[in-house]
């Protein structure tokens, strides 16, 4: 697409930082202490360190009236509970109520959350409440007249803006949070409209990219309103989804079923496996007729059990009358169906049914995949992140020109309410950190644009591989034995070229196919030949050669490896081991090595001399919380990892199992005291200080996580010593946030387009008085890098801004797995790692698709009542050093 010229701001000059009188860190006790009240670090003062570089956001200007109010207003229906009716369902009921009663509002302007909430420009015309009707046609049948709703709209409390201005100037107001959510909703308002909505995303319809199976990818843009320190915001970035594409339901289900035409689909349906497929392809699927110039929207309730040939249509009184078949040809004076063999399309309840025969049924527009109940498969994700990835300049216009589309008329909703949306976005000047110096055992290297080559590089700390073994997963056809000795060569001859003893040259082979092994026996002959061979209890690493990627069989050998066996896996694509390519291989022995005890690279100057961690032993926590896909009631799993050396290079990880969607991590305090253990074992001393990086918290989760979490760490602590306390600071990681950074001058881009490696940004679009900033520590791959937004939310050791960046920044630097910076520091990536491999050590029962419907339709007997913890194989205790994650 073109180039895009965004009209900018001038550059955000940052107010003077005013301190509280007890300084940055909150004089308050976390345990007594409501969570409502708890506050967060201040901001100690700018960072200064670095390199200045002139950046812009994908935030634009907002401008308010601080005399405005915004009146709220509670929404409900008569008779229903809104907790049971979809989002979409209430925002047509609204919609309906505003266009068949508008006498009712008067000239307010009007903005509906789509849940609970209306907001009125002024006060409306009305007592503190107020019931009117509105007429909805009903999606559930062809011949039901429109369903009437009683909506009940109750006065509640005003929203000044004035909050909201207090709230800038450093004040703390918490009715703050509930102004900006109001003016949120007022400027999701327009587009909810004009364009297809999905929570904060809205699509269009015209910018349609088609990929398989009967989806196309729409591109949109997210919005929301963000206060910061340059003022209230509007936060706009690209947007893409899957959509079911339009067709008939015909041609719909012989794609999802794999059929070649109708009449193969007939025989797949008369298959049991076929039904269900085709039944949870087209279950909640809206559909349209095409057999009458109505276009009525109806929702899918199943499909028939009988051919429309054989499925009858019940008269009143309970007689019954044609089959589906002879009432369409007879009512609609064609020839007949083409597809009588066919079943029914079902719609309306169990109890009273209409259906309708396929072939006269498509599938309406405007719906996305995931919302009728399918599942993208691998390919499909992979062409939607490919349509979606764009270099930083087009996704900047594409989203610059969607907004540009719609600015007059959301500008003229929102004048009602006080506000305007600039196009202009905020410019702000931000630092681009010094590049810490790599240190191998033969030298050093200086990483340029976030990567750099380790050739002529030894290990800073190469392990001595003695004990080891290789199992060879593919048929003869991929590879022979000659093959794998041939590997074997090459793979050794490398690792020694990057400084590994290696004393054990020829590992036992199993080729798994030839002996007809199972993976579980494979892997446990290949543990007892290693272990013979090289003289040791139990091999180091076992290397599986795998026969194609992704392999669908990757989580049982980790399943074996890590929780039975209780030995690292390295697993190698067949191509890869085939070609020998030094590259590749090298990539591979960075994993190798960590995961049998070395240190593939450090720090010339090690962070843990940094101030203010200098001088004490200190050990760096990453924890995260992984959760299954929405709608399962699969349990979610917490892992924690922490440093075990002053260089913050070797880790440890701990995981557990837990209730599904639970972010709290439950039993933290016993996960923190075998690492605050293990530590000791190693180091013959406890930490002293404590930096805590937590991922995956939303900001909505600060308080409560702070509470709980910092509190099980000081628990973890009491239970080795009643004197043991040391100092803890608390940092959340985001990395799923809109916030999206540009370089203004081309010197300050990198290859990609992106912000260099190191740019910080810690004014403009960062909290009025909170500590936190935004910093992209990786250089761009493809698309548009996103930065990682820190908060310290608690800090006892009193860092300053220049210090914990440059912490934060140099520990990007020390990840195993590669030979570049990457986006958040080890111990958060590893401890993602551990908790995502941690999901395929839950025992998959029968409960599990219970549950599965049981979260679709709210209901949570089943699974609050299941011990996951029964159904959980914890990590094997010989790992409890082994970096197996990596």
């Amino acid at each position: 697409m073109p180039r895009v010229d965004i009209p900018l701001t001038e550059p955000f000059v940052p107010p003077p930082i005013r301190l509280p009188p007890g300084g940055s860190q909150p004089s308050i006790s976390l345990e007594t202490t409501p969570v409502d009240q708890i506050s967060f670090c201040a901001r100690p003062g700018y960072a200064q360190k670095g390199r200045a570089t002139a950046l812009f956001a994908n935030h634009y200007k907002v401008d308010f009236n601080p005399a405005a109010i915004v009146q709220q207003y509670d929404f409900k229906l008569e008779g229903i509970d809104i907790n049971d009716m979809p989002s979409k369902k209430l925002k047509i009921i609204m919609k309906a109520v505003i266009a068949q009663r508008r006498e009712t509002f008067g000239d307010a302007r009007l903005a509906f959350d789509g849940r609970s909430i209306v907001y009125a420009s002024k006060m409306l015309p009305f007592d503190n409440e107020t019931t009117v009707e509105c007429e909805i046609e009903d999606e559930r049948s062809t011949d039901r007249p429109p369903r009437k709703y009683m909506v009940k709209l109750l006065y509640t409390a005003e929203r000044p803006l004035t909050e909201m201005q207090a709230f800038l100037r450093g004040e703390r107001r918490e009715s703050a949070v509930d102004v900006i959510n109001a003016l949120d909703v007022v400027l999701r308002t327009v587009p909810t409209m004009k364009l297809v909505s999905a929570g904060r995303n809205f699509y269009m319809p015209t910018s349609d990219y088609p990929i398989s199976g009967g989806a196309e990818v729409w591109l949109g843009y997210y919005q929301s309103l963000r206060p910061g320190q340059a003022g209230v915001t509007f936060n706009a970035d690209l947007a893409a989804s899957a959509f079911l594409k339009p067709m008939p339901v015909l041609e719909f289900l012989c794609l999802q079923l794999n059929c070649r035409d109708p009449r193969q689909l007939q025989q797949a349906l008369g298959e049991m496996r076929g039904q269900k497929q085709a039944s949870k392809a087209i279950a909640t699927l809206a559909i349209t007729v095409n057999h009458r110039p109505t276009k009525r929207t109806f929702r899918v309730s199943g499909l028939s059990r009988t051919p429309a040939s054989g499925t009858f249509i019940q008269l009143e009184g309970g007689k019954q009358g044609p089959s589906v078949a002879d009432y369409f040809k007879e009512k609609y004076k064609k020839q007949g169906l083409q597809f009588p063999h066919l079943p029914c399309i079902r719609i309306g309840s169990a109890a009273k049914s209409n259906f309708l025969p396929m072939e006269v049924c498509d599938v309406a527009p405007g719906q996305r995949f995931t919302n009728a109940g399918l599942k993208l498969s691998d390919r499909q994700t992979a062409d939607l992140i490919k349509i979606a990835c764009r270099r930083p300049e087009e996704r900047r216009g594409l989203v610059h020109n969607q907004l540009g589309q719609l600015m007059g008329e959301l500008n003229e909703h929102a004048h009602g309410f006080g506000m305007r949306v600039h196009n202009k976005a905020i410019a702000m000047t931000g630092r681009i950190l010094p590049v810490p110096e790599i240190k191998y055992a033969n030298g050093t290297a200086r990483p340029s644009a976030g990567k750099w080559n380790m050739m002529g590089k030894k290990f800073s700390e190469a392990a001595e591989l003695a004990c080891w073994g290789v199992i060879c997963m593919c048929g003869p056809r991929d590879m022979q034995l000659n093959d794998v000795q041939q590997f074997i060569v090459n793979f050794v001859g490398n690792a020694k070229k990057i400084g590994m003893k290696v004393s054990m040259e020829r590992p036992p082979i199993v080729m798994m196919f030839d002996e007809r092994l199972s993976i579980p026996d494979a892997m446990q002959s290949a543990f007892d030949q290693a272990a013979k061979a090289g003289r040791r209890p139990k091999p180091q690493i076992l290397l599986c050669i795998m026969p194609v990627k992704p392999f669908p069989d990757y989580p049982q050998v980790k399943l074996v490896g890590d929780t039975q066996l209780g030995v690292a896996t390295q697993l190698l694509w067949v191509k890869h081991a085939r070609d020998g390519k030094p590259t590749v291989l090298a990539n591979v022995l960075l994993k190798v090595n960590a995961k049998i005890g070395g240190r593939n690279a450090v720090l010339t100057q090690s962070p843990s001399s940094l101030e203010p961690l200098k001088g004490a032993p200190s050990i760096i926590f990453g924890a995260d919380v992984h959760h299954a896909s929405p709608g399962s009631s699969r349990p979610s799993i917490a892992a924690v990892v922490a440093s075990l050396d002053n260089q913050f290079v070797r880790h440890a990880a701990c995981v557990r199992v837990q209730g599904p969607r639970k972010e709290i991590i439950e039993d933290l305090a016993g996960m923190v005291r075998k690492l605050l253990v293990l530590f000791h074992s190693i180091n013959r001393v406890y930490p002293q200080k404590v930096v805590f990086l937590r991922d995956g918290v939303s900001e909505g989760q600060f308080r409560q996580v702070l509470k709980l979490e910092v509190r099980a760490i000081e628990e973890a602590c009491r239970s080795i010593s009643s004197d043991y306390r040391p100092l803890i600071t608390f940092i959340t990681c985001q990395k799923r946030h809109h916030t999206r950074i540009y370089a203004i001058n081309a010197q300050d881009q990198d290859q990609s387009g992106n912000t260099q490696a190191g740019t910080v940004v810690d004014t403009a679009i960062c909290h009025p008085t909170e500590f936190d900033f935004f910093l992209c520590s990786h250089g761009g791959l493809q698309g548009t890098s996103r930065p990682t937004k820190y908060s310290v939310l608690w800090d006892e050791m009193n860092f300053s801004a220049d210090q914990i960046q440059k912490l934060i920044y140099e520990l990007c630097y020390l990840q195993a797995r590669c030979t570049r910076s990457v986006s958040i520091p080890p111990a958060v990536y590893y401890a993602h790692l551990a908790a995502f491999r941690a999901q395929h050590f839950v025992q998959d029962t029968d409960f599990e698709s219970q549950s599965a419907i049981s979260g679709r339709s709210g209901g949570s007997g089943s699974a609050i009542s299941i011990d996951w913890s029964e159904r959980f194989t914890n990590v094997h205790e010989d790992m409890t050093n082994v970096m197996y994650f990596v």
